[in-house]
């Protein structure tokens, strides 16, 4: 109920942002919408204090959950309204009366601006300029009556449910007490896994078989790691691929995702592997890699693979190697070349419980300063099934709450009672969640609209964040960029995500396929992620705000199967309230026609806020779903990948946040007006593509960074 009442919360004070921020009482009074922006106010602000004396209290009464559902989407309402409002006032500052006012403006922002602008200029001198193909983009009408009449019927709304919400709570906080804060205790600076838990003795087999020639006869050799997961199968292989890498010429790690294409991940491999001379540059990839690795010694793993290994069978050096990790043993024995795979089972009660220490404690000697909690901690280690991935989430939680009481309420969660099996630690993973600040849950849970084993980028998803409006600083002084990062990194030290190195230097954040499923479940009333291989059998709840829709490449490929998903698609918008959805995001490679259908599907998806097109070929017509679009007042974010070209309509997206279009591969022509666009943030674009921009650009005093330019001072 508390995650309830924090939404509610959250919602109400989003709707009740545009007022507090930007909306001036001259403009809203010019129109004769004062009366009723301020009764919006009033009853927003109403139900805000109701719950604001609930949110550190213990409530049971599961009547509240149904009215605080609704009240959140009144909210919802509200912020559409209130943010439409705030759109036609920006429209007007920029058309029409409030020119004359910025001419006369004085002080340290104005001097800012104006820097600003030289700079925006200098930029612009050493781009072409092209005066033709963009025309003064049409601004919206305002419909003062409509507005009017919106406004009141949610306060009309809105009184009766919250009459009933101060009943309930009146009622429930009686003679009650606040609940227990957490202890903050002392904490190390991260939590890092240099140690392998309970596998040494495995790993010290494998290890050493390599090293000692076992398999150096064999032109290529096959391992199999097997284990459900959560086991550890990932952290086991990296320490075995560490030790043996200075024995093979070259290393190879490649994640296989569930929906993949072997043509793909065959050149992601290539990519990998270092150039030979007199190789065919016109070769196909196969016959590359053949090429390449024809002399050399090679360990390729395959985290969760299903085909692929053909290139690497003609190789001629001797004591080449694959390691492959899977969930399911029957399935590697269409591969293996040796009988030998590595299962790795629950860890032993002594074992697990040096691992759990280590979560809780780090380096510290565990159970020295909280010793009354051993007992409770035992317990709790019992539910955890020697799973290594649940001893990190749970571990990690208690790391937060060391007092008796804390850890006392986790072990006599209900969520326990929910476990089906000795191999089932959603439980656990559930438990931890629930005991996340609603932030970091909501932070979490839209990872849920990406494709598994998807790896981001930190400020990818920071600047994510910012387009969904879930980033909340009560500190005017620090960024929204800076609040995501110490958001994101709260994510990694609980174990919601793992930070990982990239060959190139580069760090991504990935999540655990079970903490993928896990998001997907506690955000399945709001967000919706879409396949060939369950459109047809969705079952979506009217609440469903944040739509993904991912194409795998068998989609594509397979005439049947596309035709069947494009048929299913079509008939989406009976099982979703298209007009309501916020974000619209759209993995994979589409034909033409494909996107078609898509954009005609979401003709009336006016309240977005967030627009992903991602993983575009020359198969996949953007503009189509694009151009289909309606005016899209909400808009905060928007992300386009190769081969699309911007809509005319882009400086009327006064409330975008982050423009990303780094990914273009072709001129861009941006419009005259680009700035519009005053609460921009994050413009991300390459100078090599740059065909016009306006000078003006300097009058967005929000811009973080323009990161692809290098400006020259000229004199």
């Amino acid at each position: 109920m508390a995650t309830a009442i924090s939404a509610a919360v959250w919602a109400l004070r989003k709707a009740l942002a545009p007022i507090t921020d930007d909306l001036p009482k001259d403009w809203a009074a010019s129109d004769s919408l004062g009366p009723n922006i301020n009764a919006l106010k009033m009853e927003l602000l109403r139900v805000q204090g109701i719950l604001y004396n609930a949110h550190d209290r213990e409530i049971t009464n599961p009547a509240l959950q149904d009215l605080l559902h609704m009240l959140r989407q009144l909210a919802d309402g509200a912020e559409d309204v209130l943010d439409e409002l705030d759109y036609f006032r920006i429209q007007d500052k920029l058309d029409s009366s409030y020119h004359a006012a910025d001419k006369h403006a004085k002080g340290c922002t104005h001097g800012l601006a104006l820097n600003a602008r030289h700079t925006a200029r200098a930029v612009a001198n050493k781009f072409k300029f092209s005066s033709g193909g963009n025309k003064q983009t049409p601004k919206l009408k305002f419909d003062r009556v409509d507005m009017s009449k919106r406004m009141a019927d949610i306060v009309q709304q809105l009184d009766p449910i919250c009459a009933k919400v101060k009943e309930i709570l009146d009622l429930e906080l009686r003679n009650q007490k606040p609940a227990q804060g957490n202890n903050r205790p002392k904490t190390t600076s991260a939590i890092i896994e240099p140690e392998l838990f309970g596998r040494n003795v495995q790993k010290k087999n494998i290890v050493d078989d390599i090293t000692h020639g076992k398999y150096y006869a064999n032109g290529l050799t096959v391992l199999q790691i097997v284990g459900p997961g959560g086991i550890g199968k990932m952290t086991f292989t990296q320490h075995v691929y560490q030790e043996v890498n200075s024995l093979f010429d070259i290393m190879i790690w490649i994640c296989v995702s569930l929906n993949f294409d072997a043509n793909r991940l065959t050149q992601k491999i290539v990519k990998k592997i270092p150039k030979v001379n007199a190789e065919n540059e016109n070769a196909i990839e196969g016959e590359l890699i053949e090429q390449r690795l024809k002399h050399k010694r090679f360990l390729l793993v395959l985290d969760e693979w299903k085909k692929l290994l053909a290139p690497f069978r003609k190789g001629e050096a001797r004591g080449n190697m694959v390691i492959v990790t899977t969930r399911i043993p029957e399935a590697v024995t269409m591969v293996k070349t040796v009988d030998y795979s590595i299962e790795l089972n629950r860890l032993g009660t002594e074992d697990f419980m040096h691992l759990f220490e280590a979560c809780v404690f780090g380096h510290e000697q565990p159970w020295k300063d909280y010793p009354e909690l051993l007992g409770v901690g035992k317990s709790i280690v019992g539910h955890l099934k020697g799973f290594p991935l649940a001893a990190k989430t749970v571990g990690r939680l208690l790391r937060n709450q060391l007092s008796l009481d804390n850890w006392t309420r986790v072990l006599e969660s209900k969520e326990w009672e929910l476990q089906t099996s000795d191999y089932d630690i959603m439980p656990a993973l559930k438990l931890s969640y629930d005991y996340l600040p609603f932030h970091l849950q909501q932070c979490f849970s839209y990872g849920a609209l990406f494709p598994e084993d998807y790896e981001f980028g930190g400020t990818e998803l920071v600047q994510l964040w910012i387009g969904l409006d879930i980033l909340d600083s009560c500190d005017e002084r620090k960024r929204l960029e800076d609040v995501g990062l110490c958001y994101l990194n709260d994510l990694v030290n609980r174990g919601f995500f793992k930070k990982n190195e990239k060959e190139d230097g580069s760090s991504c954040y990935v999540m655990h396929d079970l903490l993928h499923e896990l998001a997907v479940k506690v955000s399945s009333s709001e967000c919706l992620s879409i396949s060939s291989s369950n459109v047809r059998y969705i079952q979506s709840p009217p609440s469903v705000r944040h739509l993904s829709i991912i194409i795998g490449d068998r989609d594509v490929n397979d005439r049947m199967t596309f035709e069947d998903f494009k048929r299913d698609l079509s008939t989406l918008d009976e099982k979703l309230k298209i007009e309501n959805l916020k974000t619209l995001m759209l993995f994979g490679e589409y034909q033409g026609c494909f996107a078609q259908t898509l954009g005609v599907l979401f003709a009336e998806a006016k309240s977005l806020r967030v627009i992903l097109l991602s993983g575009a070929s020359y198969r996949y017509v953007v503009e189509d779903v694009f151009r289909s679009l309606p005016r899209l007042i909400h808009l905060r974010y928007l992300r386009i990948t190769p081969f699309a070209r911007l809509n005319s309509n882009i400086s009327r997206f006064y409330h975008l946040r982050v423009l990303d279009v780094e990914q273009y591969s072709v001129q861009l022509d941006f419009p005259r007006d680009m700035s519009n666009l005053t609460k921009l943030r994050h413009f991300l674009v390459r100078d090599i593509d740059l065909q016009y921009i306006n000078s003006d650009v300097g009058k967005l005093e929000l811009l973080q960074d323009l990161r692809s330019f290098m400006v020259k001072r000229e004199i």
